[in-house]
């Protein structure tokens, strides 16, 4: 018995995609045991996702003030780490103290608050340093990131 040419399609089509999925999650569990991304340069890849928005020119200028400012942002991230550290350490408390979770989230809200004012000063120094044609083609990003 032989298979027809539309079933023979259909099955390599589900093969593939099969094979393409394995390959896929097999990716994300292998990474899972690879060597951690440096620290050092975290910074910039969180940028790097955040100015995708903007043109080259202002996203160069955006990247030129994180690296004029590198150590006030670092020890910002590092106050945003450590609140979301205490935050968690509320959170597991015996016996868990109510006050001092409430505490630990005001606290996260204004490490995460500083870092925010932080990065938005360097983009708006960008911006407002860019002319008007550049400004002109500043677009929302696609997808489900920012």
């Amino acid at each position: 018995m032989t298979i027809g040419r539309p079933w023979a399609i259909a099955i390599l089509a589900l093969l593939f995609l099969s094979v393409a999925s394995n390959l896929v999650v097999a990716g994300f569990a292998l990474q899972r045991f690879g060597p951690r991304p440096p620290r050092d340069n975290m910074i910039e890849r969180i940028v790097a996702i955040g100015i995708r928005a903007f043109p080259p020119s202002i996203q160069d200028t955006i990247q030129a003030g994180v690296r004029n400012e590198r150590d006030q942002i670092r020890a910002r991230l590092d106050g945003v780490q450590a609140a979301r550290q205490q935050m968690f350490e509320a959170m597991r408390a015996d016996p868990f103290d109510p006050a001092a979770l409430d505490a630990a989230f005001a606290e996260f809200r204004q490490r995460t608050g500083d870092l925010q004012q932080a990065g938005q000063g360097i983009v708006g120094r960008a911006v407002a340093a860019a002319p008007a044609d550049e400004r002109s083609q500043i677009r929302p990003p696609r997808g489900p990131f920012p």
